[in-house]
């Protein structure tokens, strides 16, 4: 009989047909069936649910202008936070070892409820975040970089000048060596992506219109309750699910 944290897996791998993956990342994704899954559905498949459209509506942010909100940030394509960045896979290292090994370490860990969150901004995007620290999210995200560190291949250049912000320190610039990420470890911060990035203007509008759709699952804050496995054909296109592994479950 498969375990809980298989089954978890199990009903949501990718579909059949899809290509193998270049890259891989361990996030965050909604469980399914809670209200932050549904709003996300929504949210990035422009899905008219009846209540999202309609404050977007009422806010002036309906329509062709309303459509060309990048509500995904880059790569992704889904509501998440990030735990363990993209990475190739080191040589030697297949994908079934990986989903083994994510079984594993996410079976030896429990969940982790955020308390309520807000809205707020992470440079030009918008993110759900935390009101207090949650020290123990930082922990896990610091376990799965160091956890999986011996699966993934040095970062490629490409993945370095993907965050090569000019405006990094000295410390950072050694982590974007390292890991192909300057946020991690000490300077990892959990927030759950809502937008690409937006010009000054869409970020008050679009703040505006989300808040009265949110505002209910952030007072009621959400539980960690599970890492995603998700993968991309080399950055060609949106990440996609490849399996949810659920945090403490034998």
């Amino acid at each position: 009989m498969l375990n809980c944290a298989r089954l978890d897996h199990e009903m949501q791998r990718a579909p059949e047909g899809v290509p193998s993956f270049s890259r891989y990342a361990i996030n965050y994704t909604p469980q399914p069936g809670t209200a932050l899954a549904a709003f996300g559905r929504s949210w990035f498949g422009r899905a008219n649910d009846g209540v999202t459209l309609q404050a977007f509506s009422d806010t002036g942010l309906s329509g062709t202008g309303f459509a060309r909100l990048p509500a995904a940030a880059g790569r992704y394509g889904s509501l998440h936070a990030q735990f363990r960045a993209p990475f190739a896979l080191r040589e030697g290292m297949g994908p079934d070892a990986l989903k083994a090994r994510l079984l594993t370490f996410a079976s030896r860990r429990q969940p982790v409820d955020t308390g309520p969150l807000t809205l707020a901004r992470a440079g030009r995007c918008l993110v759900l975040r935390p009101v207090e620290p949650r020290p123990a999210l930082e922990w896990l995200a610091a376990q799965c970089v160091g956890g999986f560190d011996g699966f993934a291949a040095p970062p490629s250049d490409t993945e370095r000048d993907e965050h090569g912000d000019p405006n990094l320190n000295d410390y950072q610039r050694l982590l974007l060596e390292s890991f192909g990420d300057p946020f991690v470890l000490s300077e990892y911060r959990f927030w759950i992506t809502l937008t690409g990035p937006l010009d000054a203007t869409h970020l008050d509008r679009v703040s505006q219109a989300l808040w009265p759709v949110l505002e209910d699952i952030c007072a009621e804050g959400v539980s960690v309750d599970a890492l995603s496995l998700v993968g991309d054909a080399g950055g060609r296109t949106p990440m996609r699910l490849i399996g949810r592994y659920r945090l403490g479950a034998r």
